[in-house]
């Protein structure tokens, strides 16, 4: 009976192990099963809407089942919800290297230090596979310049943010939260203080 147990135990730790490693490394199904969500939806939610910029970050293994984490440290510039940290933010995203493990969290991307722009943390980040909402949905990085820019996580500018036009929910997501308007070719699109306003805008709106 003793021996059974121990088998059982060390069953059950192989596992843990195959689930952390298939969670990181595993094929595109892990990024097709991310929702299209909308901008009142994710403001709406958010535990933290900040903007700030990327200044280190580390990687670091995480528990006992092999798993990576790359945690991005970041310069609070503004807080537009929630509460204010009282110094640098760390935000952590599945994936990455510790040592001679490698891991790839598919779909996740951890922002690069340096890179500045208005994040939207979910609830119980620290757990989660990606701290924002809607994965990339919520990472909207600052294109710097003479006249910077608000862009998606895919580099494409904003021109708007428009809650009438985020229709019924649209199965998987294709990078961009539903509402938040593309810029077309050779249009600027909003600039951070421009998007921040529009921001406040509806988080009064969708306020509890």
């Amino acid at each position: 009976m003793e021996r059974r147990g121990r088998a059982r135990a060390r069953l059950a730790a192989r596992i843990l192990v195959l689930a952390g490693a298939a969670l990181l490394a595993g094929g595109g199904a892990q990024a097709a099963s991310v929702r299209s969500v909308s901008m009142s939806e994710m403001l709406g939610g958010a535990e933290l809407v900040f903007e700030g910029r990327a200044i280190g970050r580390r990687t670091a293994e995480d528990g006992g089942v092999g798993a990576v984490r790359t945690c991005v440290r970041f310069e609070v510039l503004e807080v537009l919800k929630g509460p204010a940290p009282g110094g640098p933010l760390e935000l952590c995203f599945a994936g990455g290297r510790a040592g001679r493990r490698a891991r790839r969290g598919q779909g996740v991307q951890a922002p690069a230090p340096g890179e500045r722009g208005v994040k939207l943390v979910g609830e119980g980040a620290e757990g989660r596979v990606h701290p924002l909402l809607g994965w990339d949905q919520g990472r909207f990085p600052v294109r710097e310049g003479p006249e910077p820019v608000v862009t998606t996580a895919g580099g494409q500018p904003i021109r708007a943010l428009d809650p009438a036009s985020e229709g019924p929910p649209a199965g998987p997501s294709r990078g961009v939260a539903r509402g938040a308007l593309l810029a077309p070719a050779g249009e600027r699109g909003l600039g951070p203080e421009a998007f921040k306003a529009r921001l406040r805008e509806i988080l009064a709106e969708v306020a509890p």
